[in-house]
């Protein structure tokens, strides 16, 4: 059976030349040399790259889409960055807030990049999403989709009207939009989803929703324009566009395949590149997630942030990263995520005077001083949390002298007050940190810490180094 991998439908040549050789009916031998082919030359593609000019052409779009969609700035910075990290956007507003436009301009700045389009409704079925059953194969007792020109086999997708899709056909896109795969029966599909964004007039509640609305990362309220300013300007883009998308020249957009070579390497899929986040901000990054949260509550009592969004934060961290022109992350770019935590300007109180983001920055300014406050005390805790947290990947690093100890850390001059003030023998660059576990528990131990999240630390950190070298005594 013919198996199409996602990555082969990624090359413009899979359109203009493997698709009309497999309708041809054309033998699998030679369509799979194809396939292969055209993955090597997405290789070679993305080894080429220039991230720097996919990242101004970024930033170009944003400003020019910001000009098309009036007063859509935060959504459209949003959607970029799910688009970015291959996320999903989930957008819901009254009814001729323009949600279709938003998506058909922000879709129409990649180039090759094709978009699926469904508007659901409570009869829409599986055809619909997944292709028609091969009626042979039915007749055979077997389901089988065909599913070439569906949701699978696009980049792209709009799904308007989201709400309206009945719970058992939504439950079936759980897997596509998540894992990137279509089971039906004996079935299965790996899905060319790169992001979807859908579009909803209100909120239905059930447990299925629930569990769809946690895989659109990206979320957002649309407000009807009132003010006379904007309605001004919306008039003028409108005489301007005919109500429509505004066209984009090639040159400024983005190939579909630039688009993936940057979420390979915001995922760490990419070799040759890597953007880093400090510990440190890490550490903060979780301290303003737990605070957001209990902040939340006071208005949503159901408010979650689940440890699957929390760690998807990092993509977005460093795609802020890479929109900023740098390889490390600093603080600054927590600012951001707002774009992840929040639903956009999702009102908290019965007269819409506070915005979930409005408290985000509440809350990461309060965070933020919080860490200045224990930098000191914590900065060589978290020093040897990356010595330990090496080691738990990489056992044999127990056994390495000392002189190689990964000394990645924020606060210069920690490694010299280990040397100079935790009782580290003369020899110890010599020693192996096996060889050492006794000074090297010690020196934690002898940290002073006050606070009582650096406290908690603390006590955390040693549990598992003493762990790690029960391990290893064995």
């Amino acid at each position: 059976m013919l198996s199409i991998p996602p990555s082969a439908r990624l090359n413009p040549r899979f359109l203009s030349e493997a698709l009309p050789r497999i309708k041809k009916g054309e033998n699998l031998e030679s369509l799979n040399s194809l396939f292969e082919e055209l993955i090597q030359e997405n290789q070679a593609f993305y080894d080429q790259v220039d991230m720097n000019g996919v990242v101004e052409r970024f930033h170009r779009l944003e400003g020019l889409l910001s000009k098309h969609l009036v007063n859509r700035g935060e959504i459209i910075r949003q959607g970029m960055r799910a688009l970015m990290t291959g996320e999903h956007q989930f957008i819901f507003s009254s009814a001729g807030v323009a949600k279709s436009l938003y998506a058909k301009q922000l879709f129409s700045c990649f180039k090759h990049g094709e978009v699926f389009s469904i508007q659901f409704c409570p009869d829409t079925t599986p055809d619909d999403l997944f292709g028609a059953y091969d009626i042979e194969k039915f007749k055979k007792g077997e389901i089988y989709h065909n599913v070439e020109g569906s949701v699978i086999t696009h980049p792209f997708a709009f799904l308007d009207e989201f709400m309206d899709g009945n719970d058992k056909l939504l439950r079936t896109l759980l897997g596509v939009l998540l894992e990137r795969r279509f089971i039906a029966g004996s079935q299965v599909e790996e899905a060319m989803l790169h992001s979807a964004i859908a579009t909803s007039n209100y909120m239905r509640r059930s447990e299925t929703t629930e569990a769809l609305l946690d895989r659109f990362l990206y979320k957002s309220f649309i407000s009807p324009a009132k003010d006379l300013f904007t309605l001004l300007r919306i008039d003028q883009v409108y005489m301007k566009n005919t109500g429509g998308v505004k066209a984009i020249e090639d040159e400024q957009k983005i190939e579909l395949r630039e688009l993936v070579a940057l979420k390979r390497l915001i995922l760490g899929y990419d070799p040759k590149g890597k953007v880093e986040i400090p510990t440190h901000v890490h550490f903060v990054k979780n301290m303003i997630a737990s605070g957001f949260e209990h902040e939340m509550k006071k208005y949503r009592p159901d408010y979650y942030l689940s440890p699957r969004t929390i760690s998807k934060s990092n993509d977005l961290i460093k795609a802020n990263v890479l929109l900023s022109g740098r390889c490390e992350a600093d603080l600054k770019d927590l600012d951001d995520l707002h774009f992840l935590f929040c639903t956009l300007n999702e009102p908290l109180d019965e007269n819409q005077s506070l915005l979930s983001q409005q408290l985000f920055r509440e809350v990461v300014q309060s965070k933020k001083q919080y860490y200045r406050a224990i930098e000191s005390e914590l900065a060589p805790l978290l020093f040897c949390f990356d010595i330990v947290n090496r080691v738990q990947y990489e056992p044999n690093y127990m056994h390495e002298k000392m002189s190689k100890l990964p000394f990645e850390t924020q606060a210069k001059g920690v490694f010299e007050t280990w040397l100079n003030n935790l009782g580290w023998k003369e020899n110890v660059k010599d020693l192996t940190l096996f060889e050492y576990k006794s000074d090297f528990i010690k020196s934690i131990e002898d940290i002073p810490t006050q606070h009582k999240e650096v406290v908690d630390f603390k006590r955390d950190l040693l549990e598992l180094t003493m762990r790690l070298y029960s391990e290893h005594e064995r």
